[in-house]
Parts: C-alpha cells; sequence; structure tokens
C-alpha cells in the first residue's frame, strides 16, 4: 500500500508540481505605491534627455573660441628643430641596425641571434631616450622654446607692421645692419656697458670729490692755527726785543752780576 501525504487532499508529487507552477506564474515585482512619484520623474527626466540627443536645440551658443598658445608651447621654428632633431636621432638609430650591430659582436651573435636582436632593440630603445632626454634638457635649461617662440612673435609683429606702413604709404626702406659702418655697431653693442662703467666712474669721482672738500677744509683750519701761532710767537719776540732794547748797559751789567752771584749760592748749597 502507497502512503502519501496528505496535504489538502493531495498528494506529495501533486503539492511539489502546483507550489512549481504557483512559484512559475509569480507577477514581477512592481514599486510600491510611495515610490511612484520617483519613478515617473526618473523616467520623464530620461525621456527628455533622449529627445535633446536626437533634436539638439538650434539656439545653441558656440563654442569658445581656442585659447592662444601658452609661451613655453612649442611655435613654428621650436617645432621644426624639435622635428630636425628628431629626424636626426632617427637617422643615426636607422645607421646603428642589426648587421652593424652584430658585427662588434660576431661570436654571440651566431650562437645566441634571438637575444642579440633583443639585445639590439633594447640597446636601440635606450639610446634613443637618452637623447632625446638630453635633448629635452638642453632644451629647458637653456630657455629654447620661449625665446624661439619671442622670435616668432618678433617677426610677426614686423611683418604686420610693415603691412601697415603699406598700406598707409609710409615705407621706408630699412637700413640693413651690415650696411652699417663699424664705430656704429660696435657702439651699439658696447653702449649698455659703457653706460653702466660710466655712471660707476660718476659715482666714484662725486665720493672723491666730497673726500677731497673735507680735506680741504681740514688743511685750511690747520693752515689758520699755524698762522695764529706764528703771529703769537712774533708778538713774544718783538716784545722780548723792545724790553732788551729799554734795558740800559749799566742795568744789563748789574743783572749780569746778580745772576753769578744766585748761581754761585746754588752751587753751594748743592
Amino acid at each position: 500500500m502507497k502512503a502519501k501525504w496528505q496535504t489538502n487532499g493531495l498528494t506529495a508529487g501533486e503539492a511539489a508540481r502546483q507550489s512549481k507552477s504557483r512559484v512559475t506564474a509569480a507577477p514581477a515585482p512592481f514599486p510600491s505605491p510611495e515610490f511612484m512619484p520617483e519613478v515617473v520623474k526618473l523616467y520623464e527626466t530620461q525621456s527628455s534627455m533622449a529627445a535633446e540627443i536626437q533634436n539638439p536645440p538650434l539656439d545653441r551658443s558656440p563654442s569658445p573660441a581656442s585659447a592662444p598658445p601658452v609661451a613655453s608651447a612649442p611655435g613654428p621654428r621650436a617645432a621644426a628643430l624639435q622635428k630636425l632633431y628628431n629626424d636626426a636621432i632617427n637617422h643615426v638609430l636607422k645607421t646603428c641596425s642589426y648587421d652593424n650591430f652584430a658585427k662588434c659582436f660576431p661570436t654571440p651573435s651566431k650562437e645566441v641571434p634571438q637575444s642579440m636582436r633583443q639585445l639590439h632593440e633594447q640597446f636601440n630603445e635606450k639610446l634613443g631616450n637618452q637623447l632625446r632626454s638630453n635633448f629635452e634638457d638642453v632644451l629647458r635649461d637653456r630657455n629654447v622654446v620661449p625665446s624661439l617662440n619671442e622670435l616668432d612673435r618678433l617677426v610677426e609683429e614686423a611683418k604686420r607692421r610693415k603691412a601697415r606702413a603699406q598700406e598707409e604709404g609710409v615705407e621706408s626702406s630699412p637700413m640693413p645692419p651690415h650696411t652699417l659702418p663699424a664705430a656704429q655697431l660696435y657702439l651699439a653693442h658696447l653702449s649698455p656697458s659703457l653706460t653702466q662703467a660710466s655712471q660707476e666712474i660718476q659715482q666714484q669721482q662725486e665720493v672723491t670729490q666730497a673726500e677731497n672738500s673735507e680735506l680741504l677744509d681740514r688743511v685750511l683750519q690747520q693752515r689758520s692755527e699755524i698762522a695764529t701761532l706764528v703771529q703769537g710767537l712774533e708778538n713774544v719776540v718783538a716784545d722780548l726785543d723792545a724790553s732788551v732794547a729799554a734795558l740800559k748797559p749799566e742795568e744789563l751789567d748789574a743783572l749780569r752780576e746778580e745772576g753769578r752771584d744766585v748761581d754761585e749760592e746754588m752751587r753751594m748749597v748743592t
């Protein structure tokens, strides 16, 4: 007698099939009512974006003009210099072919040709990178790119000024530099250094003049003091001469005798 699982009057197999059919036929989940406004808003946003992509507006403002290149960006001359150097590097690397490289290492090229080819490729790659890196260092240290860009700017400005002068009818033929006299050329080159040297000499001259004026005042003051002292001595000598002239001969003899007596007394005392 077969056993049956009693589940609402159904066997176990029938109950499993009905459960499977219920799971398979279960409806897809639907958003809850509280999330419906967000779903509608998201759908409208996506619809408007799709319509804008398919039919872009005609009154859209034009894109702004591109900014002029900065001073560090390579101009025509800088780009030509870089292209020339890159071409030279490529020519050097092309000259260093595998055949020429293998001739320097005949034994390894015969024994391990694959390794030699890899070594040749690595050598060329490293050599090219090193040459380009050194060139970039020179350009950066010497400020080459901004200088060439400044030269391009000056040339373009000269062309514009020449064209404007031609339009205005006031064009004047400039004098070529190679036709200028030698004196004018070297003076033009030496003018900044000569001007600086002249200013330094003028400053030194002013300082020297001030010192000389101070020394002159001191010498004049000393001369005045010397003249005063000499005049005082002359007055004293004149007074002594007058005193001697006023004395009589008898008085002079008496003074001499008195002086001798005083001298003898002093000797006796000592």
